[in-house]
């Protein structure tokens, strides 16, 4: 038996798990909805109708800052348009300077990440899924200094339980020795329980609104209060 066949993997998430990511886009947001309020529209539609356009256009563009910036703008421009309001250029540009702040993020670690990253290397597989834009996430991971502690990075389209699957057959994962550490119950602990894994829940307060829904199973998680915690399971993981 080899020593990766031996070891437990942790499949784990990288936005709001390893980094900040939401606490971004929420402020381009408010800044937004201020923007708006400015020329004498509801702040509050208008942070909506970021909303509402999103909800129409990620099916279609996926996931990332570039994207999120031009789902603002068409927010402006529909909002003008119910209001009939010229769209004006100078706005636009005002709406993409604000949409700058996700294009390329301050790289915030959370509380004891690098430190329990460290400790887990080498006792564990460490398996980076994280979904999104490819080039945006390579870029936040090599900013991170994080890479170094992962044996493989996948940077997925969308997270759902064929794409775990894929992972298990993949690496010859043991479900039952293998779990899933992320902060989104959509995309991170559902899809696991699912595919047949574990699951490690870890909550961010800024957890994005999609990403929120009830737990399938939730006797089959472990609900930490910060990634550092991980350290306190491991007997019990690496005993697994």
């Amino acid at each position: 038996m080899t020593n990766e066949t031996m070891r437990p993997t942790l499949i784990v998430d990288a936005d709001d798990t390893l980094w900040e990511n939401e606490a971004y886009y929420e402020q381009c947001i408010a800044e937004f909805g201020q923007l708006m309020a400015t020329l004498g529209l509801d702040r509050e539609e208008a942070e909506r109708t970021v909303d509402e356009v999103e909800r129409e256009r990620v099916p279609l563009t996926g996931y990332g800052p570039l994207q999120f910036t031009e789902n603002m703008v068409i927010a402006y421009e529909r909002l003008c348009g119910r209001y009939g309001r010229p769209v004006l250029d100078e706005v636009s540009e005002r709406v993409v300077e604000i949409g700058q702040l996700v294009i390329a993020p301050p790289i915030l670690l959370l509380d004891g990440v690098e430190e329990t990253l460290a400790w887990l290397n080498g006792r564990f597989r460490l398996v980076l899924l994280t979904k999104g834009d490819q080039e945006v996430q390579e870029d936040k991971l090599a900013r991170s200094g994080l890479g170094r502690f992962f044996d493989a990075v996948h940077v997925v389209p969308e997270k759902d339980a064929e794409v775990f699957r894929e992972l298990i057959v993949g690496y010859g994962l043991e479900p039952e020795r293998t779990w899933m550490v992320g902060n989104s119950p959509r995309s991170d602990i559902n899809p696991a329980l699912e595919a047949g894994v574990g699951a490690i829940h870890v909550p961010h307060s800024s957890t994005w609104v999609w990403e929120r829904e009830e737990i399938i199973e939730p006797e089959r998680v472990a609900v930490l209060g910060s990634f550092g915690e991980l350290v306190g399971l491991l007997p019990d993981l690496e005993g697994s």
